[in-house]
């Protein structure tokens, strides 16, 4: 039994698909085909029962698995204890992400991590089950980082970091009759056609919170994973919907509607697994988006006691953010 075996082998068994393994691999099926069936010989026993359909691990498999994971990471700190005493970091994160959202400057962020630590790759992902997808992909260990839709208290088991909130704004084609209303309520509305975000989303979840706490039902029916997609629907007529500001600022053909309850929030977090220890690279990533969202430090007054008593009301805090 070897790294590379186990690498393989936590790839499969997150995945359910050796295609899918060997691409977050960057290597051929054939060779993870190969590695995982010399583990298996090693062990003398099957990991994974394979159909045309499935992959599935075996009881042997999931025995494994836990401990696969603890070792690659235990090999992953020791990695990161050498490269401390070099000065350098080095690795591969994962990093998954909301698509048409501008909330957070990823790319720019991205670049900025990039230039501090060349020898790091950063692979983006997205999915298409949105913030629910992208947190059960930490949740499996296939997403080391994921920028989305949600709060700490939407996913406790996690750790959340909110970076950025718009609101949602109601927004109706011209020649709607709400189009002409200044103000509506929620309860207004349940007879409507909505475009909304796939269920899983964070700002679908956020719009039906806000329906359901003021007691009212709608129907949705017509779905876009893209926002700028579901403006356009929109636009022209496909039905009515509660979007970001910025989706929306400036486009044609459309009224933005003020209700009387508070607008429903997007709010865009980082986030991470409890469950592993981060890399040394993960969280000097985490602490980039962190560092970006923070406001910038004001001055404080500098109260007029002694200095002694200074130091022991204002202890030192701590210069990073712990994943």
């Amino acid at each position: 039994m070897d790294l590379r075996q186990l690498e393989a082998f936590v790839a499969v068994a997150q995945e359910r698909n050796f295609t899918r393994a060997a691409a977050r691999l960057h290597v051929v099926q054939s060779a993870v085909s190969a590695t995982v069936a010399l583990l298996e010989a090693d062990l003398d026993t099957k990991l994974f029962e394979r159909t045309t359909r499935a992959t599935t691990l075996t009881d042997a498999g999931r025995a494994l698995l836990p401990e696969a994971i603890d070792c690659l990471a235990s090999f992953r700190r020791a990695r990161d204890a050498v490269e401390s005493v070099r000065g350098g970091l080095s690795g591969a994160i994962v990093l998954g992400y909301l698509t048409s959202i501008t909330l957070v400057d990823v790319p720019r962020l991205l670049g900025q991590f990039s230039r501090d630590f060349p020898r790091v790759r950063v692979t983006l992902n997205t999915d298409p089950a949105g913030t629910a997808g992208l947190a059960d992909r930490l949740r499996a260990g296939t997403l080391d980082l994921a920028v989305l839709g949600a709060s700490p208290a939407d996913h406790p088991d996690l750790n959340i970091r909110e970076l950025a909130s718009a609101p949602l704004r109601l927004i109706v084609p011209e020649g709607h009759w709400l189009a002409e209303r200044p103000v509506v309520s929620l309860r207004d509305l349940g007879d409507e056609v909505f475009v909304d975000s796939p269920r899983g989303f964070g700002n679908r979840t956020a719009v039906d919170d806000a329906f359901a706490r003021a007691g009212v039902r709608r129907g949705v029916h017509v779905e876009a994973a893209d926002i700028n997609d579901a403006a356009a629907l929109v636009q022209n007529g496909l039905g009515i919907g509660f979007l970001p500001d910025f989706t929306v600022r400036d486009r044609a053909g459309v009224r933005l509607i003020t209700i009387t309850e508070a607008d429903p929030v997007l709010k865009i977090s980082i986030a991470s697994t409890r469950s592993r220890p981060p890399s040394a690279a993960t969280r000097a990533l985490w602490d980039v988006f962190v560092a970006a969202a923070a406001p910038p430090p004001q001055p404080a007054a500098e109260p007029n006691i002694p200095v002694s008593e200074t130091r022991r009301s204002r202890p030192d805090l701590p210069t990073t953010v712990a994943v």
